[in-house]
């Protein structure tokens, strides 16, 4: 008993998972500037220069990291929309 189940396309979905990874990444670079903006230093706030700087790094070093395997994944998945078949 084997049912003939239609096998799904990834080709036919990459550029689309592609741009959803495009957006990803958009999506990190701006929860990276909203934590950016919400730790810097002004003259009222509790946080001193050195103590932003080290959550500036802190954070960027991770979302650099999502944001780089993300487009790494957009390159390959345009590679496979391109292939025949």
């Amino acid at each position: 008993m084997n049912a003939s189940v239609p096998r799904m396309s990834v080709r036919k979905y990459a550029k689309l998972a592609a741009l959803g990874a495009v957006g990803v990444s958009l999506g990190v670079v701006a929860l990276y500037l909203v934590i950016a903006l919400g730790s810097r230093h002004t003259a009222t706030s509790g946080i001193d220069a050195t103590e932003a700087a080290v959550t500036w790094i802190a954070a960027a070093i991770p979302c650099a990291a999502i944001i780089a395997a993300h487009l790494a994944y957009v390159k390959i998945l345009l590679e496979e929309s391109k292939k025949a078949g």
